[in-house]
């Protein structure tokens, strides 16, 4: 993305970083995001990347929704995490050795449901380190114990983690026009859906459609996902699609 316009957080600055960033469009800020040095402003990120949001917070849950809060419709966090499952780590817990420093620790699903607490609709995960299961030959007892290996999940020592604050499919929806467009035209559409004011509500949205040049295809993605009723979905795209009534 070469021209994106980059916002760097950092707690300790340094020539270094300024030399590394010199002729880049990126602004260097000084503060620490983990504890609540974040901007004020809702919505105003495409993309937030920390690394370590998930390991090094003092409040995971208020990092990640504040984070939440930074970013547009249809943007997206990325983090990591180290894996409470990893065999690795299983072998030291048996061993009777437990982690020191202070970094935190998760299982997928347990980062699963902090995100989606946080307001996180779409979770992906892709191993970032792995190990070779034939340098763990108790792999097998750990199987036995009933430590499910799904996705090489016992192998995977770290996860790198993309959360969206919206379904891929209503992504699309919230990119093509804009917020005030897509909240009048959800407005409009619930109207007619629950009988307020029918006729005068279908007019407007007909208006509404050629103004914006809302074309059908979007029109009836946007009622598939807006609308609850199949009746009501039915009759609206009658209406506005087809001309009937």
């Amino acid at each position: 993305m070469p021209a994106a316009k980059i916002i760097l957080l950092t707690s300790e600055p340094s020539p270094h970083l300024e030399s590394f960033c010199a002729g880049l469009n990126v602004d260097i800020m000084t503060g620490d995001y983990l504890r609540g040095a974040l901007p004020n402003e809702p919505k105003i990120f495409d993309v937030v990347i920390a690394d370590d949001c998930l390991t090094n917070s003092l409040d995971t849950y208020a990092t990640l929704a504040d984070i939440s809060r930074l970013l547009k419709d249809a943007g997206f966090l990325l983090t990591q995490f180290f894996n409470a499952r990893f065999i690795g780590m299983l072998e030291s817990l048996r061993r009777g050795q437990f982690p020191t420093n202070e970094k935190k620790f998760w299982a997928k699903w347990d980062v699963v449901k902090l995100l989606h607490d946080a307001v996180y609709k779409e979770i992906h995960f892709l191993p970032y380190e792995k190990v070779d299961a034939k340098n763990f030959p108790h792999l097998d007892e750990w199987l036995n114990f009933g430590f499910d290996n799904f996705s090489d999940d016992l192998l995977t020592k770290i996860w790198l983690v993309k959360a969206c604050k919206c379904e891929a499919e209503v992504v699309a929806l919230k990119e093509f026009f804009s917020e005030n467009v897509r909240a009048e035209l959800s407005r409009r559409l619930h109207r007619i859906e629950y009988g307020i004011d029918v006729d005068e509500n279908i007019s407007r949205l007909r208006e509404l459609c050629r103004r914006e040049m809302i074309f059908e295809d979007y029109l009836r993605d946007f009622i598939a996902q807006v609308v609850c009723h199949d009746k009501a979905r039915e009759f609206i795209l009658r209406s506005l699609i087809l001309g009937e009534r």
